[in-house]
C-alpha cells in the first residue's frame, strides 16, 4: 500500500482503531527514586523506573508489546449440571392417567376465579 492510499483512509475514519485500551496497572514507590509498575495479572510486563512518569511510560510500552504478541480466545469448559429440585420432578405426571382430569379442574378453577 503506497502513501496515497493511506492518506485516502485516515485513521480518524476508523475510530475503533485509535481508541486506547485502558488496563489497570499498580504503581508503587519502593523508594524516592524507584517506582515499580505492574499490569494486573501480567507479571511479565513489570517495570522498574526512577520516576512515576518513567514507570508509566515504560509499562505502557511493555504492555502494548505484550498484548500485541498475545491472542485472546474463549474455551468451553465442561461443567457439572446444576442441581435444580424443580427439574427432578419435571414430567413425572406425564404417565398419570388422572393428569388430564387434573388439568381440566385447574382450568375450571381459574375460569371461576377470573373477574368477568
Amino acid at each position: 500500500m503506497d502513501g496515497d492510499q493511506v492518506d485516502r483512509y485516515p485513521l480518524a475514519a476508523f475510530p475503533w482503531t485509535i481508541d486506547p485500551m485502558n488496563y489497570p496497572v499498580v504503581i508503587r514507590a519502593e523508594s524516592a527514586h524507584r517506582y515499580v509498575a505492574q499490569p494486573l495479572g501480567i507479571p511479565e510486563a513489570r517495570v522498574v523506573a526512577a520516576s512515576q512518569e518513567e514507570a508509566v511510560a515504560q509499562v505502557t510500552e511493555t504492555l502494548g508489546d505484550w498484548l500485541a504478541a498475545a491472542k485472546v480466545i474463549h474455551v468451553a469448559v465442561p461443567g457439572e449440571e446444576p442441581d435444580n429440585p424443580w427439574l427432578r420432578t419435571f414430567g413425572r405426571s406425564a404417565a398419570d392417567p388422572d393428569f388430564p382430569e387434573f388439568l381440566e379442574e385447574l382450568r375450571r378453577q381459574r375460569a371461576d376465579d377470573s373477574p368477568a
